[in-house]
């Protein structure tokens, strides 16, 4: 028997957006925090700190943060306390290093793949498969999270990338591997029947009019567990 995929409902600004996410069924729920990018889901870390409250037991909430160090990464942690931290951005293998030894939580670390063909961009996929495991090795991260690259966004774009290179990445790294990146209700059991990743995680795609959707979150989640 295959596992059950894991679901994440990203960009959550209320206490109704947990509401529809948990509702639904969803596995996760995540608070993107006082990033340095242009998006309507994110807050501060103070209404992140207040709506983590309202997340229910067994449902696991996400920190989702762009920190310039691993200093910052902590400190923003201790003030929020999540089940779990995802970062985002150029952090290094100190900066991740740094996060382990003061925090009891694991780590997802956000990694960009490229919008082409897996064969131009082959060289590239070794080695960020290498670096992954590497970082694994060393004990420094617990799960990946991959995101379609743009031009002008290395995430959180809403655009989707070509899934054989997750399908190829999630096959040569010895970790879980989250699937994003444009995903969603249309098109979540192609992708998970494509990559089969541990988890998939959704934002704008379950949203109408950049308000979370529950019509929407229901197909989704249906539609990935059916996969």
């Amino acid at each position: 028997m295959k596992p059950a995929i894991r679901i994440k409902i990203c960009g959550m600004k209320s206490t109704d957006d947990i509401k529809k996410a948990s509702i639904c069924g969803a596995d996760a729920v995540g608070f993107i925090v006082d990033v340095p990018v242009d998006t309507p889901r994110k807050i501060n870390i103070q209404k992140a700190a207040e709506l983590i409250h309202s997340v229910p037991l067994f449902m696991d909430s996400v920190l989702v943060i762009m920190p310039d160090s691993g200093v910052q990464a902590v400190s923003m942690v201790e003030t929020v306390r999540p089940d779990i931290v995802q970062i985002h951005g150029n952090i290094n293998a100190d900066d991740l290093e740094y996060m382990k030894n003061r925090l009891d939580i694991p780590i997802v670390k956000t990694c960009s793949v490229p919008v082409g063909n897996s064969e131009s961009s082959s060289g590239v996929i070794c080695e960020f498969e290498n670096t992954i495991n590497n970082l694994k090795n060393q004990g420094l991260l617990d799960a990946i999270l991959l995101d379609s690259k743009t031009d002008t966004k290395s995430g959180g774009s809403g655009t989707v990338h070509n899934w054989e290179i997750s399908k190829t990445i999630m096959n040569n790294v010895d970790i879980p591997v989250i699937l994003a990146g444009g995903l969603n209700p249309d098109n979540v059991k192609e992708a998970v029947q494509t990559v089969f990743p541990y988890a998939v995680d959704v934002a704008s795609g379950v949203e109408t009019n950049n308000t979370k959707d529950i019509d929407k979150i229901h197909r989704f989640i249906h539609e990935a567990r059916n996969a």
